[in-house]
């Protein structure tokens, strides 16, 4: 059953304790939106455990480790920024009883408040703390305000809007550090990232007369640099950057013959199109899916698809 926005908020004070699930391979606001719910609930005495079979990636784990969680066995599951129960990998059988999204979504549950035109699912958290009546502490809002600008890449998505501007305005009145998170998240690099930038922009391949842009990062590539997959996240931007494509596709092995591959589009083409094909899914700017495939090969695949997209029979 879909819920409104005060229907939900009523929702989640209706259970006694929460499992938060967020999705595999999670990016910051999948994180960010896990954690500051469970804080909020737990602020009225809900206890709430956030849940992901894949760990935090290094670089939020300046937030979430100063928070601490009990375990909660048994109780009802909540999954946020979660478009589908595959994403949630090994815990894809949960069942769920609310869901909280801002995806095209196909998750199965019971109650549901799913806002597609939202630029995050953070700012979606927000809109429900709000209504719940809770007060915004600064953590709060720096766990918030991180999940809204990395999801809108500092508002440079094609989803952000003046709902994501007004969220941020009146987070940063909350006393989220903007200037430092905005820094951390949408302009420093590490030697390690710089490396991995070079090693996909020296990989770029163009087709269709330069409408596709594509390049790639093997796990041999991730091997020789020390780094690892839960260090990938935002290559997209890779192919961002680059003027002229209509289409940007960014495929990285994870482990030999298995792929994830983000598209990009920047002309209003659908980039979870693209991906349906393949089993995947997403916005539809912004997409991905995984395919058991070498890089070389999925990425050929892709820039097939694309074309095929571009030029329909």
């Amino acid at each position: 059953m879909d819920l409104s926005l005060q229907e939900m908020a009523e929702k989640l004070r209706a259970y006694p304790a929460y499992r938060i699930y967020f999705h595999k391979t999670p990016d910051g606001d999948a994180v960010m939106s896990a954690y500051a719910l469970a804080l909020a609930l737990r602020s009225i005495g809900i206890p709430c455990e956030p849940l992901c079979c894949d760990p935090v990636p290094d670089n939020y784990r300046d937030l979430t480790e100063q928070l601490s969680f009990a375990p909660q066995p048994g109780a009802p599951a909540i999954a946020v920024d979660t478009a589908s129960a595959k994403r949630l990998g090994s815990y894809a059988d949960e069942h769920i009883t609310l869901c909280i999204d801002h995806h095209e979504n196909q998750m199965e549950a019971d109650f549901r408040y799913v806002v597609p035109e939202a630029s995050s699912c953070a700012e979606l958290i927000y809109r429900l703390i709000r209504a719940m009546g809770l007060t915004v502490t600064q953590q709060l809002a720096d766990l918030l305000y991180t999940g809204l600008v990395t999801d809108t890449q500092c508002f440079r998505t094609y989803s952000t809007n003046a709902a994501s501007l007004e969220a941020a305005a009146t987070l940063a009145r909350d006393g989220a550090d903007i200037v430092r998170i905005a820094r951390r998240h949408a302009l420093e690099k590490t030697p390690e990232r710089i490396a991995v930038e070079q090693i996909l922009m020296n990989s770029f391949h163009y087709t269709c007369g330069g409408r596709v842009l594509g390049c790639m990062f093997t796990h041999d590539d991730m091997r020789r640099l020390g780094t690892e997959d839960a260090r990938m996240e935002g290559l997209n931007l890779v192919v961002d950057q680059v003027r002229g494509p209509e289409i940007g596709i960014v495929v990285r092995e994870t482990h030999p013959m298995h792929c994830r591959v983000s598209v990009r589009t920047y002309t209003g083409l659908n980039a979870a199109a693209i991906c349906g094909r393949f089993g995947g899914g997403g916005h539809a700017d912004r997409a991905g899916a995984e395919i058991d495939a070498g890089p070389a090969a999925a990425l050929r695949l892709f820039e097939e698809a694309a074309a095929a997209y571009l030029q329909p029979d």
